[in-house]
């Protein structure tokens, strides 16, 4: 009898042990399901931030080229008038005496100016 009661002690023990395993099994299994849901999470947030960060760089590509037409477009032009300007000192042009203006013309406009200060502070 002594065989039987200690085989059947062995058996329950054995079982409480594959119980107590079981559940911390089960428990393994839940808190990895959870991390996992977690993981999948987080990354689809990074996704959208990286689809978002893309989506700028694209952007920013583009005003960089446009700045950078826009530049040579300028950079163009500056060579066109530096060219004028070469090709305008190397004429000769006597327009100064046509361009001067006497100095009672310049006492005149500024006695009308000065009259016209005068009636708008009226």
């Amino acid at each position: 009898m002594h065989q039987k009661y200690c085989g059947c002690l062995l058996l329950c023990y054995f079982c409480m042990k594959v119980e107590t395993m079981t559940d911390r099994i089960n428990t393994l299994i839940k808190t990895i399901g959870e991390k996992v849901t977690r993981m999948k999470d987080q990354l689809s947030v990074e996704q959208a931030k990286n689809e978002s960060f893309q989506n700028e760089i694209a952007q920013l590509k583009e005003q960089l080229t446009s700045k950078s037409n826009e530049v040579e477009k300028l950079e163009s032009k500056i060579s066109d008038l530096k060219s004028e300007i070469g090709a305008t000192k190397g004429q000769d042009v006597d327009g100064s005496n046509e361009m001067s203006i006497s100095d009672e013309q310049i006492d005149e406009l500024v006695k009308e100016i000065e009259y016209c200060i005068g009636q708008l502070k009226k």
